[in-house]
Protein backbone atom coordinates (compact mmCIF):
# COMPACT_ATOMS: atom_id res chain seq x y z
CA UNK A 1 0.00 0.00 0.00
CA UNK A 2 3.30 2.20 0.83
CA UNK A 3 4.46 1.73 -2.52
CA UNK A 4 1.08 2.87 -4.35
CA UNK A 5 0.48 5.93 -2.28
CA UNK A 6 4.37 6.86 -3.28
CA UNK A 7 3.91 6.32 -6.74
CA UNK A 8 0.50 8.75 -6.43
CA UNK A 9 2.45 11.33 -5.18
CA UNK A 10 5.09 11.42 -8.17
CA UNK A 11 2.49 11.27 -10.37
CA UNK A 12 0.64 13.90 -8.44
CA UNK A 13 4.37 16.15 -8.21
CA UNK A 14 5.04 15.39 -11.91
CA UNK A 15 2.03 16.51 -13.12
CA UNK A 16 2.01 19.43 -11.09
CA UNK A 17 5.66 19.91 -12.53
CA UNK A 18 4.39 19.84 -15.89
CA UNK A 19 1.30 22.23 -15.02
CA UNK A 20 3.71 24.48 -14.32
CA UNK A 21 6.20 24.60 -17.41
CA UNK A 22 3.23 24.38 -19.84
CA UNK A 23 1.70 27.70 -17.62
CA UNK A 24 5.04 29.24 -18.26
CA UNK A 25 4.80 28.42 -21.69
CA UNK A 26 1.62 29.66 -22.08
CA UNK A 27 2.21 33.07 -20.34
CA UNK A 28 5.39 33.62 -22.33
CA UNK A 29 3.68 33.40 -25.21
CA UNK A 30 1.07 35.68 -24.16
CA UNK A 31 3.97 38.26 -23.24
CA UNK A 32 5.38 37.87 -26.62
CA UNK A 33 2.15 38.94 -28.22
CA UNK A 34 1.08 41.67 -25.24
CA UNK A 35 1.98 45.39 -26.86
CA UNK A 36 1.97 48.88 -25.58
CA UNK A 37 2.15 52.07 -26.99
CA UNK A 38 4.59 55.14 -27.74
CA UNK A 39 4.15 58.70 -28.92
CA UNK A 40 6.32 59.58 -31.74
CA UNK A 41 8.00 63.26 -32.15
CA UNK A 42 5.09 63.78 -34.77
CA UNK A 43 2.66 63.01 -32.28
CA UNK A 44 1.52 59.64 -33.52
CA UNK A 45 1.22 56.84 -31.39
CA UNK A 46 2.48 53.85 -32.59
CA UNK A 47 2.30 50.22 -31.26
CA UNK A 48 5.22 48.53 -30.14
CA UNK A 49 5.60 44.63 -28.50
CA UNK A 50 5.78 44.92 -24.79
CA UNK A 51 8.75 43.86 -24.90
CA UNK A 52 10.84 44.92 -27.65
CA UNK A 53 14.38 43.31 -27.92
CA UNK A 54 15.26 43.77 -31.79
CA UNK A 55 15.40 47.35 -33.13
CA UNK A 56 16.80 48.73 -35.97
CA UNK A 57 18.54 52.58 -35.76
CA UNK A 58 18.34 54.35 -39.37
CA UNK A 59 21.23 56.70 -38.06
CA UNK A 60 24.48 55.57 -36.96
CA UNK A 61 23.81 58.30 -33.60
CA UNK A 62 20.62 56.63 -32.85
CA UNK A 63 22.43 53.43 -32.54
CA UNK A 64 24.75 54.73 -30.24
CA UNK A 65 21.96 55.91 -27.85
CA UNK A 66 20.37 52.98 -28.06
CA UNK A 67 23.54 51.17 -26.87
CA UNK A 68 23.77 53.98 -23.80
CA UNK A 69 20.53 52.87 -23.09
CA UNK A 70 20.51 49.63 -22.65
CA UNK A 71 24.06 49.26 -21.65
CA UNK A 72 25.13 46.82 -24.83
CA UNK A 73 21.81 44.98 -24.51
CA UNK A 74 22.27 43.32 -27.80
CA UNK A 75 19.28 45.07 -28.90
CA UNK A 76 20.19 46.83 -32.30
CA UNK A 77 19.96 43.75 -34.83
CA UNK A 78 20.40 46.40 -37.75
CA UNK A 79 22.54 49.84 -38.24
CA UNK A 80 23.84 52.09 -40.73
CA UNK A 81 27.25 50.01 -40.47
CA UNK A 82 29.26 52.65 -42.30
CA UNK A 83 28.79 55.16 -39.50
CA UNK A 84 30.08 52.05 -36.63
CA UNK A 85 33.80 52.47 -36.24
CA UNK A 86 35.96 49.64 -34.99
CA UNK A 87 36.29 51.54 -31.69
CA UNK A 88 32.67 51.67 -30.94
CA UNK A 89 32.50 48.07 -31.49
CA UNK A 90 35.32 47.93 -28.65
CA UNK A 91 33.10 49.96 -26.33
CA UNK A 92 30.25 47.69 -27.30
CA UNK A 93 30.84 44.14 -28.06
CA UNK A 94 27.32 43.18 -27.95
CA UNK A 95 26.71 44.42 -31.46
CA UNK A 96 28.83 41.52 -33.00
CA UNK A 97 26.68 39.21 -31.86
CA UNK A 98 23.25 41.01 -32.31
CA UNK A 99 24.15 41.88 -36.00
CA UNK A 100 26.53 38.90 -37.04
CA UNK A 101 25.27 39.10 -40.71
CA UNK A 102 26.19 43.30 -40.90
CA UNK A 103 22.58 43.99 -41.72
CA UNK A 104 22.70 47.64 -42.62
CA UNK A 105 19.05 49.59 -41.67
CA UNK A 106 19.49 51.92 -44.79
CA UNK A 107 18.08 49.25 -46.28
CA UNK A 108 14.59 47.82 -46.33
CA UNK A 109 14.93 44.65 -46.86
CA UNK A 110 18.07 44.27 -44.32
CA UNK A 111 15.88 45.13 -41.62
CA UNK A 112 13.00 42.93 -42.86
CA UNK A 113 15.66 40.26 -42.41
CA UNK A 114 17.22 41.51 -39.53
CA UNK A 115 13.46 40.57 -37.69
CA UNK A 116 13.80 43.71 -36.04
CA UNK A 117 10.48 44.78 -33.86
CA UNK A 118 10.96 48.43 -34.44
CA UNK A 119 13.00 51.00 -36.34
CA UNK A 120 12.89 54.18 -35.74
CA UNK A 121 14.93 57.31 -36.55
CA UNK A 122 14.24 60.94 -38.83
CA UNK A 123 12.05 60.28 -41.24
CA UNK A 124 13.49 61.97 -44.18
CA UNK A 125 15.65 58.30 -44.33
CA UNK A 126 12.52 56.43 -45.40
CA UNK A 127 9.64 57.38 -48.37
CA UNK A 128 6.60 56.94 -47.64
CA UNK A 129 6.66 52.88 -50.01
CA UNK A 130 9.27 52.32 -48.07
CA UNK A 131 7.56 52.92 -44.40
CA UNK A 132 4.69 51.16 -45.89
CA UNK A 133 6.79 48.19 -46.90
CA UNK A 134 8.14 47.63 -42.92
CA UNK A 135 4.23 48.31 -41.28
CA UNK A 136 3.42 45.07 -43.50
CA UNK A 137 6.32 43.18 -42.85
CA UNK A 138 5.33 43.93 -38.92
CA UNK A 139 8.13 46.55 -38.14
CA UNK A 140 6.78 49.26 -36.15
CA UNK A 141 8.55 52.70 -37.05
CA UNK A 142 8.62 55.28 -34.94
CA UNK A 143 9.84 58.65 -35.72
CA UNK A 144 12.86 60.15 -33.78
CA UNK A 145 12.85 63.55 -35.54
CA UNK A 146 14.41 66.11 -33.27
CA UNK A 147 17.97 66.92 -34.11
CA UNK A 148 18.44 70.78 -34.22
CA UNK A 149 18.23 72.02 -30.60
CA UNK A 150 18.90 70.72 -27.35
CA UNK A 151 15.06 70.06 -26.36
CA UNK A 152 14.90 68.56 -29.70
CA UNK A 153 17.29 66.24 -29.32
CA UNK A 154 15.96 65.31 -25.37
CA UNK A 155 12.62 64.89 -26.95
CA UNK A 156 14.60 62.10 -29.54
CA UNK A 157 16.36 60.44 -26.68
CA UNK A 158 13.37 60.36 -25.05
CA UNK A 159 11.18 58.41 -27.62
CA UNK A 160 14.01 55.97 -27.88
CA UNK A 161 14.15 55.41 -24.05
CA UNK A 162 10.08 55.01 -24.00
CA UNK A 163 10.58 52.02 -26.90
CA UNK A 164 13.70 50.17 -25.35
CA UNK A 165 11.32 49.76 -22.28
CA UNK A 166 10.51 50.92 -18.68
CA UNK A 167 14.13 50.33 -17.34
CA UNK A 168 15.56 52.57 -20.30
CA UNK A 169 13.00 55.18 -20.64
CA UNK A 170 14.37 55.54 -16.86
CA UNK A 171 18.03 55.98 -17.78
CA UNK A 172 16.93 58.33 -20.76
CA UNK A 173 15.53 60.86 -18.39
CA UNK A 174 18.20 60.54 -16.43
CA UNK A 175 20.72 61.03 -19.53
CA UNK A 176 18.44 64.11 -20.42
CA UNK A 177 19.24 65.63 -17.10
CA UNK A 178 22.64 65.21 -17.47
CA UNK A 179 23.02 66.50 -21.43
CA UNK A 180 20.97 69.79 -20.14
CA UNK A 181 23.00 70.22 -16.90
CA UNK A 182 25.93 70.53 -19.15
CA UNK A 183 24.84 72.71 -20.90
CA UNK A 184 23.36 74.71 -18.44
CA UNK A 185 26.48 74.88 -16.59
CA UNK A 186 28.20 75.94 -19.60
CA UNK A 187 25.53 78.70 -19.73
CA UNK A 188 26.29 80.19 -16.44
CA UNK A 189 30.16 79.71 -16.53
CA UNK A 190 30.00 82.02 -20.05
CA UNK A 191 27.52 84.62 -18.11
CA UNK A 192 30.44 86.66 -17.01
CA UNK A 193 31.59 87.15 -20.73
CA UNK A 194 30.27 91.04 -21.42
CA UNK A 195 28.44 90.35 -25.17
CA UNK A 196 31.09 92.58 -26.78
CA UNK A 197 34.14 90.68 -25.45
CA UNK A 198 32.70 87.01 -26.74
CA UNK A 199 34.80 85.79 -29.00
CA UNK A 200 33.84 84.91 -32.99
CA UNK A 201 33.79 81.45 -34.08
CA UNK A 202 33.63 79.15 -37.22
CA UNK A 203 32.75 75.41 -37.42
CA UNK A 204 34.86 74.26 -40.18
CA UNK A 205 34.59 70.87 -42.37
CA UNK A 206 36.51 69.59 -44.93
CA UNK A 207 34.32 68.95 -48.16
CA UNK A 208 36.23 67.89 -51.01
CA UNK A 209 38.79 70.71 -51.29
CA UNK A 210 36.60 73.42 -49.68
CA UNK A 211 34.94 74.19 -46.60
CA UNK A 212 31.63 73.59 -44.96
CA UNK A 213 30.10 75.17 -41.83
CA UNK A 214 27.20 75.84 -39.59
CA UNK A 215 24.46 78.20 -38.69
CA UNK A 216 21.89 78.15 -36.06
CA UNK A 217 19.91 75.45 -37.39
CA UNK A 218 22.56 72.99 -36.51
CA UNK A 219 22.89 71.57 -32.66
CA UNK A 220 26.42 72.55 -32.22
CA UNK A 221 25.83 75.93 -32.80
CA UNK A 222 23.76 75.97 -29.48
CA UNK A 223 26.46 74.21 -27.94
CA UNK A 224 28.80 76.88 -28.96
CA UNK A 225 26.22 79.53 -27.88
CA UNK A 226 26.50 78.26 -24.69
CA UNK A 227 29.77 78.21 -24.19
CA UNK A 228 30.14 82.20 -24.94
CA UNK A 229 30.96 81.88 -28.36
CA UNK A 230 29.50 84.20 -31.44
CA UNK A 231 28.93 81.57 -34.05
CA UNK A 232 30.14 83.97 -37.40
CA UNK A 233 27.97 82.20 -39.75
CA UNK A 234 24.84 81.16 -37.34
CA UNK A 235 22.55 83.16 -40.25
CA UNK A 236 24.67 81.69 -43.43
CA UNK A 237 22.67 79.79 -45.78
CA UNK A 238 19.83 78.77 -43.55
CA UNK A 239 17.70 78.07 -46.85
CA UNK A 240 20.31 75.29 -47.40
CA UNK A 241 19.70 73.53 -44.17
CA UNK A 242 21.92 72.97 -41.25
CA UNK A 243 24.79 73.79 -43.01
CA UNK A 244 26.57 74.92 -46.34
CA UNK A 245 29.80 74.94 -48.44
CA UNK A 246 31.52 78.37 -47.48
CA UNK A 247 34.77 79.68 -49.43
CA UNK A 248 38.17 80.80 -48.27
CA UNK A 249 37.36 84.53 -49.36
CA UNK A 250 34.37 84.64 -47.33
CA UNK A 251 36.33 82.64 -44.33
CA UNK A 252 39.09 85.74 -44.58
CA UNK A 253 36.25 88.39 -44.25
CA UNK A 254 34.42 86.73 -41.65
CA UNK A 255 38.02 87.22 -39.57
CA UNK A 256 37.11 84.03 -36.77
CA UNK A 257 39.58 84.26 -33.59
CA UNK A 258 38.69 80.78 -33.46
CA UNK A 259 37.95 77.83 -35.75
CA UNK A 260 36.78 74.33 -34.28
CA UNK A 261 37.06 71.66 -37.23
CA UNK A 262 35.18 68.38 -37.07
CA UNK A 263 38.31 66.17 -36.92
CA UNK A 264 42.76 66.66 -36.76
CA UNK A 265 42.53 66.11 -41.08
CA UNK A 266 40.67 69.67 -41.36
CA UNK A 267 42.30 71.24 -38.55
CA UNK A 268 45.86 70.20 -40.57
CA UNK A 269 44.18 71.37 -43.92
CA UNK A 270 43.11 74.84 -42.41
CA UNK A 271 46.18 75.61 -41.03
CA UNK A 272 48.17 74.48 -44.19
CA UNK A 273 45.72 76.82 -46.55
CA UNK A 274 47.91 79.49 -47.70
CA UNK A 275 44.46 81.32 -48.43
CA UNK A 276 44.02 81.34 -44.51
CA UNK A 277 47.11 82.41 -43.41
CA UNK A 278 46.62 85.46 -41.95
CA UNK A 279 42.97 84.84 -40.40
CA UNK A 280 43.24 85.76 -36.54
CA UNK A 281 42.56 82.10 -35.60
CA UNK A 282 45.51 80.57 -37.74
CA UNK A 283 47.99 83.59 -36.12
CA UNK A 284 46.82 82.48 -32.84
CA UNK A 285 46.95 78.96 -33.17
CA UNK A 286 43.42 78.68 -32.01
CA UNK A 287 42.49 75.92 -34.25
CA UNK A 288 41.05 73.30 -32.44
CA UNK A 289 39.57 69.21 -33.48
CA UNK A 290 36.39 68.38 -31.92
CA UNK A 291 36.48 65.46 -29.32
CA UNK A 292 35.31 62.03 -30.62
CA UNK A 293 34.72 58.97 -29.13
CA UNK A 294 32.57 56.37 -30.27
CA UNK A 295 30.69 58.40 -32.15
CA UNK A 296 31.38 62.60 -33.24
CA UNK A 297 30.97 64.67 -30.09
CA UNK A 298 29.43 67.37 -32.75
CA UNK A 299 26.94 65.16 -34.71
CA UNK A 300 24.17 65.50 -33.33
CA UNK A 301 25.34 62.37 -30.75
CA UNK A 302 25.16 62.23 -27.34
CA UNK A 303 28.22 62.20 -26.86
CA UNK A 304 27.83 66.35 -27.62
CA UNK A 305 26.03 66.54 -23.94
CA UNK A 306 30.17 66.86 -23.28
CA UNK A 307 30.55 69.74 -25.85
CA UNK A 308 29.15 72.83 -24.54
CA UNK A 309 31.45 72.15 -21.64
CA UNK A 310 34.73 71.42 -23.65
CA UNK A 311 33.94 74.73 -26.03
CA UNK A 312 34.02 76.45 -23.00
CA UNK A 313 37.58 75.37 -21.68
CA UNK A 314 39.05 75.91 -25.39
CA UNK A 315 37.01 79.31 -25.48
CA UNK A 316 37.47 80.80 -21.63
CA UNK A 317 39.84 78.88 -20.24
CA UNK A 318 40.07 80.86 -17.43
CA UNK A 319 36.24 81.10 -16.59
CA UNK A 320 36.17 77.10 -17.31
CA UNK A 321 39.38 76.66 -15.15
CA UNK A 322 37.42 73.82 -12.95
CA UNK A 323 36.07 71.91 -15.43
CA UNK A 324 38.67 68.99 -15.48
CA UNK A 325 37.33 67.22 -18.99
CA UNK A 326 39.53 64.28 -18.19
CA UNK A 327 37.35 63.84 -15.64
CA UNK A 328 34.00 64.63 -17.81
CA UNK A 329 35.32 62.29 -20.53
CA UNK A 330 36.22 59.52 -17.45
CA UNK A 331 33.21 59.84 -15.81
CA UNK A 332 30.62 59.85 -19.18
CA UNK A 333 32.16 56.40 -20.15
CA UNK A 334 32.00 54.89 -16.70
CA UNK A 335 28.22 55.81 -16.40
CA UNK A 336 27.00 55.83 -19.53
CA UNK A 337 28.60 53.18 -21.51
CA UNK A 338 30.11 51.19 -17.70
CA UNK A 339 33.25 51.41 -19.72
CA UNK A 340 36.63 51.65 -18.15
CA UNK A 341 38.67 54.04 -20.31
CA UNK A 342 41.89 53.40 -20.72
CA UNK A 343 44.42 56.50 -20.52
CA UNK A 344 45.66 56.10 -24.09
CA UNK A 345 42.03 56.15 -25.13
CA UNK A 346 41.20 59.27 -23.35
CA UNK A 347 44.15 60.70 -25.05
CA UNK A 348 42.71 60.00 -28.84
CA UNK A 349 39.58 61.28 -27.59
CA UNK A 350 40.37 64.86 -26.39
CA UNK A 351 43.35 65.17 -28.35
CA UNK A 352 42.95 63.39 -32.27
CA UNK A 353 45.54 63.04 -34.50
CA UNK A 354 46.17 61.88 -38.00
CA UNK A 355 46.29 58.27 -37.76
CA UNK A 356 49.64 57.05 -39.73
Amino acid sequence: MKQKTDRQVFRLLLSAILAIALYGIIADGARSQETRTVTDSRGRTVTVPREVTRVATFIPAFCQVTEMLTRGGGKVVAFPTAGISPYFKKVFPDLLVSNPKGYDSRSVEDIIASKAQVAYGPDLVLSDPQREQLNAAGVAVVSANGLATVEELSQSFLIIGQVLGEIEAQRAEEFVAYYKGNVSLAARLSAAVPPEDRLKVLVLYGSGGSYRTINRQDISHHYLTAAGGINLAGDYMLQSGMGAVIDAETIVSLEPEVIFTSGPNDRDEILKDPALAQIPAVVKGRVYACPRGIFAWYARSAEGAMLPLWFGTKLYPDLFKGIDMNKVVLDYFSEFYNYLLPDNELNDILNPEIKK
